[in-house]
C-alpha cells in the first residue's frame, strides 16, 4: 500500500476532529500549536447574525464556523469561488475559504495563498496528497489525499487570481503580554493575566481585533511580536546569506514575491515561515521541489530560522 492510499483510508477511518498532530522535526512547539481552549467569543446566541463593517451580508457564528459553507462577506471583490473552494467536499474535505479565507490571506495557523502561482499550489497540493510534504495539523495531508487533479487546478487557479494585501504589523519587543492557544490553533491575548512576559527567542502572532477574526473577515489585521534586532539580523541572512546561507533572492525574485523557481515569502505570517524552514531542514518537506531548500537551510540555527521570518513577515505583500 503506498501512502496516499494510506492516508486516504485513514481519513475515512476517522473524522475530521480527531486527527492527530504531526512532528515537524525541529520546529519549536510555539510554531506548531496544539488544539487549545474554546473561543472566547462574548457570543451568546450563536445563531444571531452578525454584520461586518462595510459588508451587506450576515452570517450567524454557527454559520461562519461551518467548516462546510465558508462565509464570503465581499463577493464582489473576486471571481466567483470554485465549489470546492466555498463549500468543500463532503464528507472529509472542508472548505478552502474556511482556513484560508476568502481573501487568500489566511491566519498564522494556516498560510497566506493569494501570491502564490497556480503550478507552485498544484506541486503543494500534490506533496501534501503523497505525504512528501507534512501539514502539522494533518488536515492538508488527509484532504489533499481526497481531491482529483482537476479539482487541485482548480483551486489554485482560483486562489492565484486574488490580489494580496499585507495584514500584518511586526513589533520587535522584549516582552509580549500573555497569550494563550485556542480551539483553532490561534493565539490569543489572555486578558486574565494582564502581565507581560519574555518574548525569548519566539514569535508571538495575535490578532489586533479578536472579534473581527473570529467572524473570518478577509483582511482581518495581527501584530506579530518578534525579538528585539530579529529583523535587522534577518535582513542580512535574506540578502547576503551571512556566510551562512545564499541570497534569497536568488530563487525567490529580487523582491522575493516569487520566480519560475520559487514561490513568494515575503509578508507570510511568520510562525507559518518557521515552521516551513524546519521542515526543509528536518526533511518533512521533502518534495523534488522542496529537496533544494535542504541545504539552503541546513547551517541556519533556530535562531537564524525567527529572523529570517521576523525580516520576511515585514515586508509588504
Amino acid at each position: 500500500m503506498n501512502l496516499k492510499d494510506f492516508l486516504v483510508i485513514t481519513s475515512l477511518a476517522f473524522s475530521s476532529v480527531a486527527v492527530a498532530d504531526n512532528s515537524i522535526i525541529g520546529a519549536p512547539k510555539w510554531a506548531t500549536p496544539e488544539r487549545g481552549i474554546a473561543n472566547e467569543n462574548n457570543i451568546q446566541d450563536t445563531d444571531k447574525k452578525q454584520k461586518l463593517l462595510g459588508s451587506n451580508l450576515q452570517y450567524s457564528q454557527n454559520e461562519i464556523d461551518d467548516k462546510f459553507s465558508a462565509p464570503d462577506w465581499f463577493p464582489e471583490q473576486h471571481d466567483p469561488m470554485p465549489e470546492i473552494v466555498q463549500f468543500g467536499k463532503k464528507p472529509k474535505v472542508w472548505a478552502c475559504a474556511s482556513c484560508h479565507l476568502a481573501s487568500g490571506l489566511g491566519h498564522p495557523e494556516s498560510s497566506t495563498l493569494s501570491g502564490l502561482s497556480e503550478t507552485y499550489m498544484v506541486q503543494q497540493l500534490e506533496a501534501f496528497a503523497s505525504g512528501k510534504r507534512v501539514d502539522y495539523s494533518g488536515h492538508m495531508n488527509r484532504m489533499a489525499a481526497l481531491l482529483t487533479k482537476a479539482e487541485m487546478q482548480e483551486v489554485s487557479k482560483w486562489f492565484a487570481s486574488l490580489k494580496t494585501a499585507s495584514v500584518i504589523t511586526v513589533k520587535e519587543v522584549q516582552f509580549v503580554p500573555k497569550t494563550y492557544v485556542d480551539e483553532t490553533r490561534m493565539r490569543q491575548i489572555d486578558l486574565s493575566k494582564p502581565n507581560e512576559e519574555p518574548i525569548g527567542s519566539q514569535i508571538i502572532e495575535v490578532p489586533k481585533d479578536k472579534t473581527t477574526i473570529h467572524k473570518r473577515a478577509p483582511y482581518g489585521e495581527f501584530i506579530s511580536y518578534v525579538p528585539v534586532g530579529s529583523i535587522q539580523r534577518g535582513e542580512a541572512l535574506v540578502k547576503t546569506g551571512n556566510g551562512k546561507t545564499i541570497p534569497c533572492a536568488s530563487c525567490h525574485g529580487a523582491k522575493l514575491d516569487g520566480s519560475t523557481i520559487g514561490p513568494a515569502i515575503a509578508g507570510n505570517f511568520g510562525i507559518y515561515t518557521v515552521r516551513q524552514l524546519h521542515g526543509f531542514k528536518g526533511g518533512t518537506r521533502n518534495s523534488s521541489q522542496s529537496v533544494m531548500m535542504a541545504p539552503v537551510v541546513a547551517s541556519l540555527s533556530d535562531s537564524d530560522i525567527v529572523d529570517i521570518a521576523a525580516y520576511l513577515s515585514s515586508l509588504p505583500l
